[in-house]
């Protein structure tokens, strides 16, 4: 199985760390608000396609951004990463807040997005579902409310050292610049019918971050969305479910798939 390369990039003064495998059209993937269990679940996708993970200002080993406090912060520094690597057009995937973040930029550049797979995207208000608040989990916890397999934390240093506690804190200081008022935009049920292109929205049943119930809200307001729920499967479906990822594989190869316009 391909692993997942590093690369960084100067993006608007901002240092910028960038993984990739594999070859041919690319996909993107946007991550949530941590990078703890890493992205090597991806990895399959590299066999057939090259995958992109860019790790946000704030996260990971990317450089810290404290100016960055809105999701339109995110997506104009996305629209620069994808000028900077060539890429004219992707197949674009967010996870969670990734996923506020990528349904935004195909929102205001959908000509840059093939398709769409978003895995239970934070952004919606829905009352009858509400997103947690991550910040009222208490710290000790978060894992527990993250997933419903907890093995896939197995390689984490248990209790965690103090690096893995300052590398945990800062990526959370750095969702809260965009989360911390309110986890959703009132005005995004308002642009999602510009969604045209193809899309894959992916829940686990178990996810008790942003609850299974707001799928069907997305259904309705995205024109051409697909809905598939992983039974048995948390807020982390990419890292506890193989078949989120076979899920990706399977949608954008699809031959009959229609580019955006």
């Amino acid at each position: 199985m391909a692993r997942l390369a590093q690369q960084t990039y100067q993006i608007n003064g901002i240092e910028t760390v960038v993984l990739s495998a594999g070859s041919g059209d690319p996909i993107v993937f946007l991550h949530g608000a941590g990078t703890a269990t890493g992205f090597e679940a991806l990895a399959p996708l590299a066999d057939q396609r090259r995958i992109i993970v860019p790790i946000h200002p704030g996260f990971g080993a990317s450089a810290d951004d404290p100016s960055i406090d809105s999701v339109h912060d995110y997506r104009r520094h996305y629209l620069d990463l994808f000028d900077a690597l060539g890429l004219d057009q992707v197949d674009l995937v967010g996870h969670s807040m990734g996923g506020y973040i990528a349904a935004t930029l195909a929102i205001d550049g959908r000509e840059r997005v093939r398709s769409l797979v978003l895995g239970a995207p934070l952004g919606l208000r829905v009352p009858e579902h509400p997103s947690v608040d991550l910040f009222a989990i208490p710290g000790h916890e978060l894992l527990s409310w993250l997933t419903e397999d907890m093995s896939i934390f197995a390689g984490m240093p248990n209790p965690p050292t103090p690096e893995v506690l300052a590398a945990g804190y800062r990526e959370m200081t750095s969702a809260a610049r965009l989360l911390w008022a309110r986890n959703y935009d009132l005005k995004l049920p308002r642009w999602l019918h510009r969604l045209v292109m193809p899309t894959l929205l992916l829940w686990g049943d178990k996810d008790r971050i942003i609850p299974v119930g707001q799928a069907a809200v997305w259904a309705k307001l995205v024109p051409n969305a697909q809905l598939k729920i992983l039974p048995g499967v948390g807020h982390l479906l990419f890292d506890e479910a193989p078949a989120a990822v076979a899920a990706i594989r399977q949608f954008v190869s699809k031959p009959t798939r229609a580019r955006s316009t």
